[in-house]
């Protein structure tokens, strides 16, 4: 697919995905007249550097397992690692917004009851 129809698929304006591509995050084949041609492996690796990014992954670290990503089954590893620790990360941080929520909702309640 074209860099329209694959901005449309992914929500990612053109120039996001030019700027991937820029920053060797993006790699799309190209066809006999050199443009772009997506595919839906594409599709499946731009959700998941969505993800990364979304949830704190820095561009670096993106970058890093990108090149990982392009060496193909031989970094199998070293890409469960990354992920693994990244996962940890996510767990550690969804615990201190769990703790964090719990104590405000504690403060609500108490200024609702002084209220009465």
């Amino acid at each position: 697919m074209f860099i329209k129809e694959f901005s449309e698929k992914t929500g990612l304006s053109i120039d996001t995905l030019r700027y991937y591509e820029n920053e060797n995050l993006l790699t799309p084949k190209r066809n006999q007249h050199n443009y772009r041609d997506y595919t839906e492996s594409d599709i499946c690796w731009v959700e998941l550097l969505l993800k990364m990014k979304q949830t704190g992954m820095s561009i670096n670290e993106i970058k890093g397992y990108a090149a990982l990503q392009e060496q193909g089954d031989v970094s199998l590893a070293n890409r469960i690692d990354i992920l693994d620790k990244h996962l940890t990360s996510l767990k550690q941080a969804k615990e201190t917004l769990e703790q964090t929520m719990s104590f405000v909702e504690r403060k609500i309640s108490g200024y609702k009851q002084r209220l009465h």
